[in-house]
């Protein structure tokens, strides 16, 4: 086991070293986008789990496992303001890019070290949220780093995880079988192995197999760090879901949801999904969430990641609530959520004298389809909570001044009727992600 720690630590270093990753440039930020900002957010995995919406950021300490050059670290700085973060690599090349990133963008609250996983407890801290992007795939034993990272894990805390997809990336372990049996793995791939790759894959007529699945037409041949990531990556190891709702189990950790879960929706893979053949219908009707993502996984594996939010084993009286048709409107709030408050959108929003509909996708572009939104209504709820949160029954109230009178009839809009049809479309807006339903 030492041995096999040594190998890949020296390999993965090597890479790294040589070619830090991600190779994005210091001064791009994420900030405007929307869904690596939601995605990357506290906020966003504590309601998925336990229904509540937390506003104390400033007082959570957050873990970025294998930072690289400090990408995904500044997006979660970005995505959790007022929180601490912390980063550490195995690479001091990838580390001093990381703390440049960070200071050019003045993000203060940030500390970096060079450090491998397994040596996270010298860190002597627990932590509200550890992100651990691209990194478990490559390690000699997931069920192992798993248990490392439950160790510092906060009682309520959340880790952010994901594996590369073994169905999805077939024909990349089939490149790196192929060029480790050619010896082009046996060190760290320089240029000399890049050309070979490269040459390799011209030389083959182009209706061979791999060189259709790994090196079409979408495929940029030029780009050393795609070809070091995918064709030439040391350590890679592709899983299944049920290979990663395994080792969750052995570690004892619960999964929350997939970071994507829109993504995960058995019913967009059929034309009628409310009309399913009766054995296939009874079969769903019954099935979990680990045995729905088990499912779609086999029909659809075009992810690269299997991305997923994981905690420790919560209480049942933690559950969400499910049904807010029984919450009154006084004491029902709605929260839009804080990273989806862009600027592009407040300026759709408060446009004069437009009334034509607006595709919340453009804005939201995590969303499966067009979701087509009355401006009014939308003006209503989002630019209404765009300062906070509010109960239903301002929401109401400010819907009913918005439109006071029934189109049909002409005569003022029923108040309870007009509540029921806008307690619907924000449990729409809940179940879509774009707010966040809670009693007080």
């Amino acid at each position: 086991m030492a041995e096999m720690k040594r190998d890949y630590l020296e390999k993965s270093l090597k890479q790294f070293e040589s070619h830090p990753y991600p190779n994005i440039p210091i001064e791009e930020s994420p900030k405007d986008n929307v869904k690596l900002l939601y995605e990357g957010s506290l906020v966003t995995a504590r309601y998925r789990r336990d229904g509540k919406v937390i506003t104390d950021l400033e007082n959570r300490v957050m873990l970025d496992v294998a930072c690289g050059t400090g990408a995904t670290t500044l997006t979660m700085a970005l995505a959790n303001p007022g929180a601490k973060v912390v980063g550490i690599d195995i690479s001091p090349e990838s580390i001093k890019i990381a703390e440049e990133r960070l200071q050019y963008h003045k993000i203060d609250n940030s500390e970096f070290h060079v450090l491998a996983l397994e040596d996270l407890d010298q860190l002597g801290q627990k932590f509200d949220y550890i992100s651990a992007s691209d990194i478990l795939y490559l390690l000699p034993d997931l069920t192992l780093a798993l248990q490392q990272l439950r160790a510092i894990l906060k009682p309520d805390g959340i880790i952010r995880g994901n594996l590369h997809s073994y169905y999805q990336r077939l024909p990349y372990y089939r490149c790196q079988e192929l060029f480790g049996n050619m010896g082009l793995m046996d060190d760290n791939p320089e240029e000399m192995e890049l050309g070979i790759v490269r040459d390799f894959f011209t030389a083959l007529r182009d209706n061979v197999d791999l060189k259709v699945r790994a090196w079409g037409n979408n495929f940029d041949k030029n780009d050393n760090h795609r070809l070091l990531s995918n064709h030439l990556l040391q350590n890679d190891k592709g899983f299944t879901m049920p290979q990663l709702l395994k080792c969750l189990t052995q570690s004892s950790l619960e999964l929350i949801s997939m970071v994507d879960w829109q993504d995960w929706d058995w019913r967009q893979l059929f034309k009628e999904p409310d009309n399913l053949p009766a054995y296939l219908a009874m079969g769903l009707e019954n099935a979990d969430l680990e045995e729905e993502l088990c499912f779609y996984e086999l029909i659809q594996p075009n992810k690269r990641l299997l991305d997923f939010w994981c905690g420790h084993p919560q209480p049942e009286s933690a559950l969400p609530i499910l049904d807010w048709s029984e919450v009154a409107s006084e004491r029902l709030w709605v929260h839009f959520h804080p990273c989806l408050k862009s600027e592009s959108f407040h300026e759709q929003l408060t446009i004069p004298g437009v009334v034509a509909p607006m595709d919340l996708r453009r804005f939201f572009p995590f969303l499966q389809e067009s979701i087509w939104s009355d401006r009014r209504s939308a003006i209503a709820m989002f630019l209404s909570l765009w300062d906070g949160a509010k109960p239903l029954s301002f929401l109401l109230e400010r819907w009913l001044q918005v439109s006071p009178v029934d189109a049909v009839t002409l005569g003022p809009n029923d108040s309870q009727r007009e509540e029921s049809a806008l307690g619907g479309a924000l449990v729409m807006y809940e179940e879509l992600g774009l707010l966040m339903l809670e009693e007080r």
